[in-house]
């Protein structure tokens, strides 16, 4: 079964991968990845999904806290947090490849809604297996699209059911709670990552929640292991990053873009969080793209 659902992810990706080893699905919130070599730390924010890994290994640090993700391995995130990740074990032979699904809190809320009264204490042993065959299934409709059109919400319901009755259904149940802590600190999320590069006064931040302001930085840090201004500051130095690397702004514009009114603070803070100054960042973005140009100028002058 295992087997069966590694495979299917093996060729999709092969045939529909991108550049960055990610294949989109035409189901909504469905990734498959494959990548053939080992990566540096990608700082990202991630957002409720659960995900498996078929082959390799991927460790992610939430905070403080580090986990390490092997084939048959299931991590599971329960709200947008930032995350630092590396593939620690991919090769050309034998990929890191994983899939990922995005989790519906709409689709929870009808889930719970529909089920009987016990169903939170009434946990299932077997819902890690259950979930992996649901999961399987629904890789390997991608070939079957007339199949897929057919069945692919009835399979996503059921992940979703298995996911309840697991060992993190309590988490789980929480994102279809309208009035749980994670959902209203999930309104508070929503704010920082919309307007992250903006001053956001922490009583509008507990407003959205419907908090106290004590009440908001202990239920905001239990659910995404940060501080307010801690998540505030990794969004902006994730958005300073993507700048850096993808477009031609000078280091002290991007600063003033994301934030900062210091462009030494930037750069240290920068530093800390990737391992190197924004300025190195740069220079190596920058001949990445005089390459890329001169390639195509050669392909050009030979094809033409």
């Amino acid at each position: 079964m295992f087997d069966d659902l590694r495979q299917a992810t093996l060729r999709y990706t092969s045939a529909h991968g991108e550049a960055d080893g990610v294949a989109t699905t035409p189901v909504a919130g469905l990734y498959l990845v494959q990548r053939t070599a080992c990566s540096e730390i990608e700082h990202t924010v991630a957002r409720p999904l659960v995900c498996r890994v078929l082959q390799g290994r991927k460790e992610v640090a939430i905070g403080r806290h580090v986990m390490s993700y092997g084939a048959g391995d299931t991590m599971i995130v329960t709200g947008s947090v930032p995350t630092a990740s590396r593939i620690v074990q991919a090769s050309v032979v034998e990929p890191y490849l994983s899939m990922a699904l995005d989790l519906n809190p709409a689709l929870i809320t009808d889930l719970i809604l529909g089920a009987p009264d016990d169903t939170a204490s009434s946990a299932s042993p077997h819902a890690d297996r259950d979930l992996g065959d649901a999961l399987r299934r629904l890789v390997l409709l991608l070939d079957r699209p007339h199949s897929l059109a057919v069945l692919k919400d009835a399979l996503i319901g059921e992940i979703h059911h298995w996911l309840l009755m697991g060992r993190q259904g309590a988490a789980i149940r929480n994102l279809g709670l309208p009035d749980s802590h994670a959902r209203r600190i999930a309104r508070a999320v929503a704010l920082l990552r919309a307007d992250c590069c903006q001053p956001l006064p922490i009583e509008r931040l507990a407003a959205a929640a419907g908090m106290s302001r004590s009440a908001f930085h202990q239920h905001f840090r239990a659910i995404t292991s940060m501080s307010p201004l801690q998540f505030q500051k990794s969004l902006r130095l994730i958005e300073a990053r993507r700048l850096v690397l993808s477009e031609g702004r000078s280091l002290s514009q991007v600063a003033f873009d994301v934030g900062y009114a210091s462009s030494s603070q930037f750069s240290r803070e920068y530093a800390r969080m990737y391992g190197q100054p924004p300025s190195r960042d740069k220079q190596a973005a920058e001949r990445r793209r005089r390459a890329a140009g001169a390639e195509r100028g050669t392909m050009a002058a030979i094809t033409g």
